[in-house]
């Protein structure tokens, strides 16, 4: 099912943890309105500023899920369908990071996430973004957070 023109719900409902761990992580049908608008307020719109090709994880994480990858969030915007995990394909993480951190597109956070991939959400529907970039370092369950002006 294509919830945008680049991005499908397969996509977005895809983990690496959860394939690993034989974990069924299917997104609910109330989720997938929340993962249509995350990719086109969010997801498309950083494909287009970067240029290139984005690899998605972890667009939609059931509880389960969320826990194992050692989220200790009292609610994670991926439950809900309003995160992705990417990687730009072909692009330094920092430089894509400098160039989304100082665009004008509406993210809520902008994290780099153990130096490997940018976390992005959207904020919750009628609340305005908080525009919040950071540097998450750490270990599951021990992440600490560094915002970044």
């Amino acid at each position: 099912m294509n919830l945008s023109e680049h991005f499908t719900l397969e996509e977005m409902e895809r983990s690496d943890l959860a394939l690993r761990k034989g974990i069924d992580n299917s997104a609910p049908p109330e989720v997938i309105p929340q993962l249509i608008r995350l990719c086109t307020t969010l997801l498309e719109p950083i494909r287009t500023l970067l240029g290139v090709h984005l690899h998605t994880n972890s667009g939609y994480r059931c509880k389960l899920l969320n826990t194992l990858v050692g989220s200790t969030a009292a609610h994670s915007a991926h439950l809900d369908g309003r995160a992705d995990d990417l990687i730009p394909i072909g692009m330094d993480l920092r430089a894509a990071f400098d160039k989304i951190r100082l665009s004008e597109l509406p993210y809520d956070r902008l994290i780099i996430e153990c130096g490997a991939w940018l976390h992005c959400a959207i904020a919750v529907e009628g609340v305005p973004p908080l525009r919040k970039a950071e540097y998450a370092t750490g270990t599951p369950g021990h992440w600490v957070y560094t915002l970044v002006p």
